[in-house]
């Protein structure tokens, strides 16, 4: 299985933030829980984490906080024991939104730590 086919099967769940928030809430910390249990089966898969935001607030505050959100995540990994150097993290900031809507229902699937598989 290539690594395109993998990602498509998406093994590794999204997770979702408040508002300018980068806290991660009991529903994202379970999600990353069921993932760490994934790579925990997987010990050579490598990973990057892309910090989203939905499109409000500038391009220079997005991609701060995507990237506060990317960590926020690597680092819950690292604490359930997922080896630091298999994670690298991005911040996308509003630049790929999941969807284009400017109304709460489609800005809450944009604000996300997501999940790609770079080696397996």
């Amino acid at each position: 299985m290539s690594l395109e086919e993998l990602n498509a099967k998406k093994p590794l769940e999204d997770v979702f933030f408040a508002f300018d928030s980068s806290e991660l809430s009991e529903p994202a910390r379970q999600s990353l829980s069921k993932n760490q249990d994934w790579l925990r089966k997987w010990t050579s898969t490598r990973i990057s984490i892309e910090g989203h935001c939905d499109s409000r607030g500038t391009s220079e505050y997005n991609i701060a906080l995507g990237e506060r959100r990317a960590n926020a995540v690597r680092d819950y990994l690292v604490s359930l024991g997922v080896p630091a150097e298999r994670i690298i993290t991005v911040s996308k900031g509003e630049e790929s939104p999941f969807c284009t809507e400017e109304n709460e229902g489609c800005w809450s699937q944009n604000r996300r730590g997501h999940f790609i598989i770079t080696a397996k």
